[in-house]
């Protein structure tokens, strides 16, 4: 004979919780030792950061920087010089920082348009007016660098 239905249940399945696994004895007791806090970055202040939050863009690459439109992307842009801290995977000291739209910040660190002298040249001309500003505005030192109409671009 040959069934096509299927068989029905009279009564529903009971519905049963899981058998819980018995709880895992702790083996290894938990350190009392605190954690130490992050090491301090030397030449960080983040006072000197949060001094380029709101400014205009120092940095103004031509043909690059859209001026007051980009100006709620301004971020502190650190110099890319051995002499200010820079080297390896080492950020300049936050003291050489000046206020960058995210576009010129860009071109700075990444950008080829412009050579290594130039960027260079351009981010000096913006800390020697950068400076005084935040020196003036938060009363933070500064410290002055060679200047640039002097300066040898090879």
């Amino acid at each position: 004979m040959l069934r096509r239905t299927p068989m029905k249940r009279s009564t529903p399945l009971a519905r049963t919780p899981f058998r819980q696994k018995p709880a895992a004895e702790k083996s290894v007791a938990r350190s009392t030792f605190k954690k130490k806090a992050p090491k301090k970055r030397p030449g960080h202040n983040k006072a000197m950061l949060n001094a380029c939050r709101g400014q205009p863009c120092y940095l103004v690459y031509p043909g690059i920087c859209r001026g007051a439109v980009d100006a709620e992307t301004v971020v502190p842009a650190h110099s890319n010089e051995g002499a200010h801290g820079k080297g390896g995977a080492l950020k300049a000291r936050d003291e050489f920082t000046i206020p960058a739209c995210w576009r010129c910040h860009a071109e700075h660190d990444q950008g080829k348009l412009f050579t290594y002298e130039e960027k260079v040249r351009r981010w000096r001309i913006g800390y020697g007016e950068w400076a005084p500003t935040r020196a003036r505005l938060y009363g933070l030192a500064y410290t002055e660098i060679e200047d640039v109409e002097f300066m040898e671009i090879e």
